[in-house]
């Protein structure tokens, strides 16, 4: 007796589930505007995040980057003794010979970069570069260019008398000449 209750159970399930699939015809056209509406509004969010951090990751590499270019001219200053760059050449036309002075007011930080990638030659003594090119062995500007859109260059502010430099990377309006200043 218990079987066939069971039996009658399963049919009496089965028919039911039969009579939902047939009255079920699918999701409504508000359902899924809705699902579509929620998933635009999450892609909109993940890709202003995404490019706020692209924005950020740029900056912070533009900063490595000045550190990096800071550090190549310190490292200059105390092994040449040339505190005031009396004795660094630029290697204006890429060829991998320092052929200008760098003057105050009048050098970019372009012409730091080359002559920090050359040969330097102060007092009879040769020093070779203190930046390598990233690209190949020709010394070029455009490996330690800045990467952020609203930045336009660098400051570079060279210290004589402590044999110190600071190198910033500059928005707009900002000055990208170098500045050499004797205390």
């Amino acid at each position: 007796m218990g079987r066939q209750f069971i039996k009658k159970r399963k049919i009496i399930g089965g028919l039911s589930m039969k009579k939902m699939l047939r009255n079920k015809k699918g999701f409504s056209l508000i359902e899924l505007l809705i699902v579509i509406a929620i998933m635009g509004i999450l892609a909109v969010i993940a890709f202003s995040m995404f490019s706020g951090i692209v924005a950020n990751s740029t900056k912070k590499a533009d900063q490595e980057q000045a550190n990096n270019i800071q550090k190549a001219l310190i490292a200059y200053m105390v092994d040449t003794g040339d505190e005031g760059l009396t004795s660094m050449k630029a290697d204006t036309d890429w060829n991998g010979t320092g052929d200008a002075n760098i003057a105050t007011g009048t050098s970019t930080y372009m012409d730091i970069i080359s002559a920090l990638q050359v040969k330097q030659t102060v007092d009879g003594d040769v020093y070779e570069g203190y930046l390598n090119p990233k690209s190949g062995t020709k010394p070029s500007s455009s490996d330690f260019d800045v990467q952020w859109s609203k930045h336009i260059g660098y400051q570079v502010k060279v210290y004589t008398s402590r044999a110190s430099a600071e190198v910033v990377p500059v928005t707009s309006g900002g000055v990208t000449t170098v500045t050499i200043t004797v205390e």
